[in-house]
């Protein structure tokens, strides 16, 4: 009887792994991807086994949407594992009407790994096919930070410039604003970068976002005491007395930084303490990605003798290896 009993429970089990995938599990992956990625990556090879070679559309699916949770895990392994497993040639004819969406994700895995140079020709591989003018529209917002952040401010400027921001959404008009005005700041153009955070901001409480209604608040402190809007500081700056404890140490430094800088706008002074403390934070805060900012700030209280000489671009991880698109993008 118990050799009978032992019998039937491996069938079940075995039956149980055979049950195929549903469309409605696939959608719940698909959101796991963005909101729990280690938790989809886990399941993604489980998923995976219950798809045949009758399900190949599926399989796409699967593979695209894990390739997202890699990504958002930071997982670089599994995100090259993934590319490997798209390579087969059965998927080809259906990943044919997918390579913006495989391309742009690729895309966003160099830039995140700060291999700038392989996520622009990434991103300008997908340039061709967008399906829709707001596929288009975000494709070019996310080259126009590569092109910032490779210190091409002009170039990123003529691509957000050419996008009819009427055209895009609630949520991706203001992430489209706060890059507007990174860009903005990066042309030394500290009041319009004020303007473009401001309507990120209020778009954002438009949305209920909170916590990127405080990020982009940091922004336009930053800008404002740039452009030398002492009113508009303290006005933004009033509201986050109750916020500071929602950010990182670093963070809270750099906050502690601009309540320096804009007491030394008013005052016509810097006290030997301060001046100690800007010089500790003035590298790091650069390398978090202030640097125009920061140099505004010591320009406008005549201490730029505590900016550093040799600033080094953003360097590379090289998690990932060069040219991941290359089967579906032979120009790379």
């Amino acid at each position: 009887m118990m050799i009978e009993f032992m019998t039937s429970i491996a069938l079940f089990v075995s039956t149980l792994l055979m049950v195929p995938l549903t469309t409605a599990q696939l959608e719940d992956f698909t959101q796991l991807a963005g909101n729990d990625p280690k938790h989809a990556l886990k399941l993604y090879p489980e998923y995976l086994a219950k798809l045949d070679e009758q399900h190949v559309e599926m399989q796409v699916a699967l593979h695209l949407d894990a390739l997202l949770a890699a990504m958002n895990a930071h997982s670089w392994p599994a995100f090259v594992t993934i590319t490997q497993s798209l390579k087969e040639a059965q998927l080809q004819d259906i990943l044919a009407g997918k390579r913006f969406k495989l391309l742009t994700r690729m895309g966003v895995a160099y830039r995140y790994n700060n291999q700038l140079e392989q996520a622009k020709r990434h991103y300008q591989c997908a340039l061709g096919l967008a399906n829709s003018d707001l596929e288009l529209a975000t494709l070019k917002v996310n080259l126009a930070i590569v092109f910032r952040l490779l210190e091409q401010p002009a170039m990123a400027f003529q691509l957000i410039d050419s996008i009819d921001s009427g055209q895009l959404t609630t949520r991706v008009k203001a992430g489209y604003s706060v890059i507007r005005g990174n860009i903005l700041q990066s042309l030394h153009r500290f009041d319009n970068a004020v303007t473009s955070f401001e309507l990120a901001h209020r778009l954002y409480i438009e949305l209920n976002n909170q916590q990127s209604r405080i990020d982009v608040t940091r922004n336009i402190l930053g800008a404002a005491l740039a452009s030398k809007q002492l009113e508009a500081y303290a006005k933004y700056r009033a509201s986050y007395v109750d916020e500071i404890r929602q950010y990182s140490p670093k963070s809270q430094d750099y906050l502690t930084w601009l309540d320096i800088i804009s007491n030394s706008m008013q005052t016509g002074s810097l006290t030997e303490q301060d001046e100690i403390f800007l010089r500790q934070q003035v590298n790091s805060l650069i390398e978090l990605g202030y640097k125009e900012p920061v140099k505004a700030h010591l320009h406008n209280i005549n201490a730029m003798h505590l900016y550093p000489n040799d600033v080094t671009g953003r360097k590379g991880a090289q998690a990932l290896p060069e040219n991941l698109g290359k089967p579906w993008c032979p120009s790379l």
